[in-house]
């Protein structure tokens, strides 16, 4: 009598073990379908393989966006600076690509850079964000600034391997 309890005890404790297995990979795939769908989506880069990084070529399509960190978390007088162009302007920034290839970070234009503390430290990201706010503040269009950053030296700068 005890060698049966002992083997259906054996038996429910398989199927507990195969149940939980399978509870474990139902919830496992569903993160990783979900952690897929988040993924942002880079805007398309245009048709003749044109090597200018991803922007949003109108403010409409760049909505919604994103919350940028505040320039009081920092120090350094230009990251300040750049931080506060990405409040005060973020639609501009959005228009505008960003030459440190981030976009394997998942940004999809300039303005992401400063969601975190990743503009902090890259110079190519600051020096894009003055440029832009200067001449905002100069009446220029986006797409003007947009030519501007495309032309600018740090154009070349930037790894596409990142």
């Amino acid at each position: 009598m005890k060698t049966r309890k002992i083997r259906k005890s054996k038996v429910a404790d398989w199927r507990f073990l195969a149940v939980l297995v399978g509870v474990a990979l139902v919830v496992s795939g569903a993160i990783f379908y979900y952690a897929a769908r988040m993924q942002p989506t880079p805007p398309p880069q245009s048709e003749n393989n044109d090597p200018t990084p991803p922007y949003f070529v109108s403010p409409a399509s760049a909505r919604p966006l994103p919350k940028t960190d505040k320039p009081s978390s920092f120090t350094n007088k230009f990251v300040v600076a750049a931080y506060s162009a990405a409040n005060e302007i973020p639609v501009v920034l959005a228009q505008q690509p960003c030459y440190c290839y981030c976009q394997r970070r998942g940004h999809r234009s300039l303005l992401d850079c400063f969601k975190t503390d990743h503009a902090a430290s890259c110079s190519i990201c600051i020096r894009e964000a003055l440029l832009a706010s200067q001449m905002h503040r100069q009446q220029k269009s986006a797409q003007e600034i947009r030519r501007a950053i495309t032309q600018g030296p740090w154009a070349g700068e930037g790894s596409s391997n990142q």
